[in-house]
């Protein structure tokens, strides 16, 4: 299409060459008309030229089960899907928010998986040519000193929290949201194991460590909460969301607490940016002088209020899809 004149009408900013693939990480996904997890994210992608597409699978499977869940939901969902001019999506762009950055790298690194819990083994086929880019926003490559706290305090009460937790994923959400939003294979043991900082680390290693994917476009993203002696700064006198896990993570490394895994300092309430660097780290956002609080784990997705101070997800996910763009991808 052309201008009067000749000139060549811009393409909108956002309109990649391939689909982008919004991947929600643990213990939230969209309800609709009750909660959306990259919140308003999805339309400015798409007021801006972008194809978008929101993966829909459990919250909190192990990473495993999510990675067959994500592989199933683009082979039947993306690729299945026609672009305005009648031609299959052969490719796609995967923005991966917290665990969605590791379960879309585990989907092309591997074809299987057992699951001690449902004593099944999970296959799929995603070839890696299927992938042009993999964008971790705050993932925990290298696993989060607040999901060992979990663990332990699971220890010690002997399995309440984890199989609370089980019954919350699956019977609580189905009573107050319908069945479509009950886990098919809940499983919060496994899937906090998968994040702790062992657990991590093993899969990070056999994942291949910082290394990207070859042949695939891998780059991360981090954001850091400001804080005063590991205490959450109030923005605009609300506390924020992942505040809770601040102290946590701030006196991990001061008390010793699995040292040898540290630093776990700057993070974002959850995740340190050593745990969310990972091949090609594009760097940290606190959002300017301006947002007092910073940028916690989940105002990195507008969750759940989209009401983030002077930080914008939309903003800050148009800009990363802007790169793509400027990237060909």
């Amino acid at each position: 299409m052309q201008w009067p004149g000749g000139d060549k009408i811009p393409d909108p900013p956002c309109k990649t060459k391939y689909p982008i693939v919004l991947a929600h990480g643990i213990a939230m996904n969209d309800i609709p008309n009750v909660l959306e997890y990259f919140n308003g994210v999805k339309k400015r992608l798409e007021d801006n030229g972008a194809t978008v597409f929101v993966a829909d699978l459990d919250k909190m499977a192990a990473t495993g089960t999510k990675a067959y869940q994500f592989a199933n939901y683009l082979n039947n969902n993306v690729f299945k899907q026609k672009d305005r001019d009648g031609n299959s999506f052969d490719k796609v762009n995967v923005i991966g928010h917290s665990h969605g950055g590791i379960y879309s790298k585990y989907a092309v690194t591997f074809s299987s998986y057992y699951s001690h819990k449902y004593n099944r083994t999970f296959t799929w086929n995603l070839p890696k040519s299927k992938l042009a880019s993999i964008t971790q926003i705050d993932s925990p490559n290298e696993g989060s000193p607040g999901i060992d706290f979990a663990l332990g305090v699971d220890e010690i009460t002997n399995g309440l929290v984890t199989y609370g937790l089980d019954y919350v994923y699956t019977d609580v959400l189905a009573a107050l949201f319908g069945e479509n939003e009950s886990d098919i294979y809940c499983d919060n043991l496994t899937n906090a194991t998968d994040l702790c900082l062992d657990g991590a680390a093993n899969m990070y290693a056999a994942l291949g460590g910082n290394n990207p994917i070859p042949g695939i476009y891998c780059q991360s993203y981090h954001h850091k909460m400001k804080s005063f002696f590991g205490f959450a700064v109030p923005q605009l006198g609300v506390l924020q969301v992942m505040a809770f896990t601040m102290p946590i993570q701030a006196g991990a490394e001061a008390i010793g607490y699995r040292s040898d895994m540290g630093p776990h300092m700057p993070c974002d309430g959850g995740v340190s940016e050593r745990s969310a660097s990972w091949a090609n780290y594009r760097g940290m956002d606190d959002g300017g002088w301006l947002q007092i609080a910073g940028v916690d784990h989940c105002n990195a997705t507008g969750f759940p209020y989209g009401f983030t101070g002077w930080f914008s997800a939309p903003d800050k996910y148009q800009d990363i899809v802007e790169d793509l763009k400027a990237k060909g991808l």
